[in-house]
This record gives structure tokens, sequence and C-alpha cells, in this order.
């Protein structure tokens, strides 16, 4: 069979999309790559999984991955964070769990950072990790922002998105009390 140049260049995008998402649903690499209707979406990405271009697992609904190994127990937690990637516009800054350092020690690794108008946004995506975990991540994002105030003059945002309406509570009571600016989700 003979690819034309337009489908091939689809192909490719898809995968490099797959290959900064690590996961992907079909209704994100749908927005993600302008894959127009359901039908067609569907279509493209089942003759990319038969000519062995993606591969996919079905969690909930079809997750779509390249040559990665699956590790189901992150699946959710990296749609999640997808997810705001594509809610926040796709940032071509997005940088998936980079460190953030003091004195050359790693502080914390953010599940995403970017930048909005200018100003640092941290991502925390809360699967239902243990509570004082949270906790002690905000205690560390609290010495984080004074590092950066005192580089950039600003407080940065950290994100957090939980599916869970009283852990979204307790993070923004625990963030709010000790000085921290977030927004949940």
């Amino acid at each position: 069979m003979l690819m034309t140049s337009q489908k091939l260049n689809r192909y490719e995008q898809i995968q490099s999309s797959l290959a900064d998402l690590t996961y992907a649903t079909r209704g994100q690499l749908q927005y993600i790559n302008n894959l127009g209707g359901d039908r067609n979406a569907r279509r493209v990405l089942l003759d990319m999984e038969q000519m062995g271009y993606i591969k996919s697992v079905r969690h909930e609904q079809k997750i779509y991955f390249v040559n990665t190994r699956l590790k189901k127990k992150e699946i959710q937690h990296i749609l999640m964070r997808n997810d705001l990637y594509i809610k926040y516009g796709m940032p071509e800054d997005w940088k998936k769990e980079v460190p953030i350092r003091r004195n050359g020690e790693i502080l914390l690794i953010p599940d995403a950072i970017f930048t909005l108008d200018g100003e640092y946004h941290f991502v925390e995506v809360d699967n239902m990790q243990v509570m004082s975990k949270n906790y002690e991540k905000i205690k560390k994002y609290k010495e984080v922002s004074r590092m950066i105030f005192r580089e950039f003059k600003h407080h940065p945002t950290v994100i957090w998105y939980t599916l869970s309406d009283s852990r979204k509570e307790k993070i923004k009571t625990f963030s709010n009390r000790i000085g921290v600016k977030c927004r949940l989700y």
C-alpha cells in the first residue's frame, strides 16, 4: 500500500504527540492533532494500530501509546496530566517531571511545569496519593515560591488536579494556610 505524504505526516504527528504524552485517549489525540470527528479519529488510529505504528490497551476506554512499557498504574495519572495540558492550551514550554533543585539537591519533581503570562505554573496530579505526601509537597512549594519570588518577582501557581472533592478542600485549606498560591480542578 502506497501511503500519501499527507497521511504519513499525520501519522508522524500523532506518534510525536504520543511520545510527548506517554499515553493518551482517542479524545485527547483527536483534539491535539485535529483529527476531526469521532469516526474519523477512530479510523485513523485503527489504521495506525494495524500498521504497527501505535499500540493500545483497554483501560475504561482505549488508551494509545507508542513503544513504551505499559505501566497500568500510571495510566490514569498521565491521562489526568494530559487533560491539564489540553485545558491550558498545550503550552509550548510544557515540561514533564523536571526536578526542582536547591543547592544541587532535588527538592521536588512536579508532574509538569510551564509558564503562563510570564509566571511559573507547576502541575500536581493527585490520583489518590497519601494526603501526608501532598502536605509535604505543599511545604516544599512554599520554599520554591520563595526562590522564584527572589529571582523572578512573582509567586508561582501550583495547579492541583484531583477527583475527590474532600481532597480538593484539604489541599486548598492547607495551601492557603501556609501561603502557597494554588488552583484546583
